[in-house]
């Protein structure tokens, strides 16, 4: 009787045994793994020289100076060239028409009739666009000094008490 139902799997390795590599191909990485370790050893046992950082840093601080520099100058030779084009732009306007020059004499004018005009229509006292309503005011008026006692006084209502 099969008292334990999966003999066939605990037959097999554990995962971690079936990945390591067997044979001579675990011999050669056995020996890769140990010259890499020893190199990185050999490399670290040495002091680390700082000359090649300095140096680094001297060519990073002439480029950018150059970099500034040449900004600089571009900046310096577009200012110079405004500058020197403003005269150039101030002549090449194109050049006016022959302009006359005319003496011109004061005319004296009389100004009594526009002073008679504007005294007549301030004189009115009623526009002439308002005449019309004036009429009807005439009219109103002529018949009103009977009512004018009479619209302050209070109005009677029909109201059947």
């Amino acid at each position: 009787m099969n008292t334990h139902p999966n003999q066939s799997r605990d037959a097999l390795p554990p995962d971690e045994v079936m990945l390591e590599p067997a044979g001579q191909f675990a011999a050669d990485l056995r020996n890769l793994r140990s010259a890499v370790h020893r190199a990185a050893d050999r490399q670290t046992a040495q002091p680390v020289p700082f000359g090649w950082l300095k140096a680094a840093k001297r060519r990073q601080r002439t480029s950018q100076h150059r970099v500034v520099l040449a900004w600089s100058l571009a900046t310096a030779c577009a200012a110079l060239f405004c500058i020197g084009s403003l005269p150039l732009l101030r002549h090449a306007a194109p050049p006016a028409a022959e302009q006359r020059v005319i003496d011109v004499q004061p005319v004296v004018i009389d100004d009594t009739a526009l002073l008679e005009q504007i005294d007549n229509t301030v004189s009115e006292s009623v526009p002439s666009s308002l005449a019309p309503l004036d009429s009807l005011d005439n009219w109103s008026s002529t018949t009103s000094t009977n009512t004018e006692s009479s619209l302050n006084a209070p109005e009677k209502k029909n109201v059947a008490q």
